[in-house]
């Protein structure tokens, strides 16, 4: 499931469900403790802090207090499996109740606690959902919509095409739902004025699942299409694995790319759609399009800003860093750009706290802490060395076997719980298996990030499916039956980029390191 929500919907509009809360609370303190430490978390805590007579940052005590450690961040990390699968809790207070957890059991600091809710990964989620916000609101989203679907011709394939296209690379750097909700007008129009001649039932639902695949399909391409991905950077970062805002696009678009291709011919062959050819359906939207002008001079600042950060996120790990003698991080660039959209008078606050989900921000905070206890606890550690005995037999525990093992996994679970609670939930877990066998974290890390946009098989997994879906012109089959071939297309095109891609013109090594 998509890892971008609205405050109108989803886990962030609901109420406690009080009896998803009692199992949730329930599993803890069965975890946590009524069931006995497994001696093998003790021995992992005797392993990863061997010195316990000297100062430790964030844990205090002997061998068996810290295991009661790694057992209660399992306990948490089980609770929180329960609630966003659930959305028993809204999503914001299972965020907080994540750092509450941790401070009443002493297990962080509140000083380390603090660092992690305040993680350049969440700053970056900030601005890069005020910056979306903004580009809204001037209409630039509908402009380039308007213009992808002018270029595209007439074939309706062209305009799948050029739907995919036009959906997947805006979804790479602003909201899947606001480039979603900018599409579907224009694709209803091009089925109402083409079933007034010729009844197109099959049309309608070609295009509105297009728009839909085409959003999942972009968000890979780089750090800013979707929380997943920023969350994972951060993961990366805290092993001391840095990419950079292009090394993330070297890696990602091969596969936006590729999947557009795939699609392009599958969606048709699914839907076959009952027109070849929307020339007068397309000629009226071109007249909609010449009503719009020229580009007005706020519009046009708006455009030059976003284009300024995308500028120094690029270039914020050289350019930037040989001239301020330091980088600004995703992060802090994002947030600039958000703030100048404000010094220009382009927008305001009240914008920003209508337009952006802040429960969002809190809940990709909540995960990047739960991340972070979980690798420093060495719950992830000890969690890691469970499922590498399981799946050694099966010669998947090292190298290219792990990471398209991890990349199922995450394709299977994004499907079950959002793409950020995915990422948060096994991420840590995934880069300490790559580590303890020598597997490049890099590969595994953005394999998994990449794998948990294929939320296909559920109308509600993304909340791109779930805006074309309430358009009334497809149904929830419609999605099991793109999933059927889709999902697993998505899966080999993606193994089939880290091996012939990734290790091979990129050039990353398989072995533990970075590029």
């Amino acid at each position: 499931m998509s890892d971008t929500n609205n405050n109108n919907g989803g886990g962030f509009a609901k109420t406690t469900d009080f009896k998803w809360l009692g199992v949730g609370i329930a599993i803890f303190l069965l975890i946590g403790f009524i069931i006995p430490t497994p001696q093998s978390m003790i021995d992992k805590a005797i392993n990863i802090f061997p010195n316990l007579n000297e100062s430790h940052q964030n844990f205090v005590g002997s061998s068996e207090n810290l295991s009661v450690h790694i057992k209660l961040t399992m306990a948490l990390l089980a609770t929180c499996v329960v609630f966003f699968a659930t959305e028993a809790v809204p999503m914001p207070a299972v965020a907080l109740l994540i750092g509450l957890v941790q401070l009443f059991f002493g297990i962080t600091s509140p000083s380390i606690l603090a660092k992690t809710y305040a993680h350049d990964a969440v700053w970056f989620i900030a601005g890069s959902l005020a910056l979306g916000a903004t580009l809204v609101k001037y209409g630039l989203d509908k402009r380039v919509g308007m213009l992808v679907i002018n270029l595209a011709g007439t074939k309706t394939r062209s305009i799948v095409i050029g739907i995919l296209l036009g959906t997947a690379i805006p979804t790479a750097f602003v909201g899947e739902h606001a480039v979603a909700a900018m599409y579907v007008p224009i694709a209803l129009a091009l089925y109402t004025l083409t079933n007034k001649s010729t009844p197109s039932p099959n049309l309608g639902t070609l295009l509105m699942v297009t728009i839909a695949v085409g959003c999942m399909i972009g968000g890979p391409m780089s750090p800013t299409g979707g929380a997943r991905n920023a969350l994972m950077i951060g993961f990366l970062g805290n092993m001391g694995i840095d990419i950079s805002f292009m090394g993330w696009i070297s890696m990602g678009f091969m596969y936006t790319i590729a999947m557009s291709i795939v699609m392009a011919f599958l969606l048709p062959f699914l839907f076959k759609p009952e027109v070849d050819d929307l020339s007068d359906a397309v000629g009226l939207l071109k007249k909609d399009l010449d009503k719009h002008g020229a580009m007005t001079i706020q519009q046009k600042i708006v455009a030059g800003v976003m284009a300024l950060v995308v500028f120094l996120w690029i270039t914020d790990k050289s350019l930037v860093k040989d001239i301020l003698g330091f980088s600004l991080g995703l992060g802090g660039i994002a947030i600039s750009g958000a703030v100048l959209y404000m010094l220009f008078g382009l927008t305001s606050w009240k914008d920003y706290e209508d337009k952006v989900s802040w429960g969002v921000i809190v809940l990709y905070a909540g995960c990047i802490s739960l991340g972070t206890v979980f690798k420093t606890t060495g719950a992830s550690s000890w969690f890691a060395d469970q499922i590498m005995g399981l799946v050694a037999p099966l010669g998947l525990d090292s190298g290219v076997g792990l990471v398209i093992l991890m990349c199922v996994i995450g394709a299977v679970l994004t499907n079950l719980m959002s793409a950020g609670a995915t990422v948060a939930v096994i991420g840590p877990v995934v880069l300490d298996m790559a580590q303890s066998s020598g597997t490049n974290p890099l590969l595994v890390g953005v394999g998994l990030a990449i794998s948990t946009s294929m939320a296909y098989w559920l109308v509600i997994g993304t909340p791109a499916s779930s805006i074309v879906y309430a358009s009334g012109q497809l149904q929830s089959k419609d999605f099991i039956r793109m999933a059927t071939l889709g999902w697993p297309a998505a899966l080999i095109v993606l193994s089939l980029i880290i091996i012939l891609w990734w290790t091979g013109p990129l050039g990353i090594p398989v072995g533990f390191g970075t590029p």
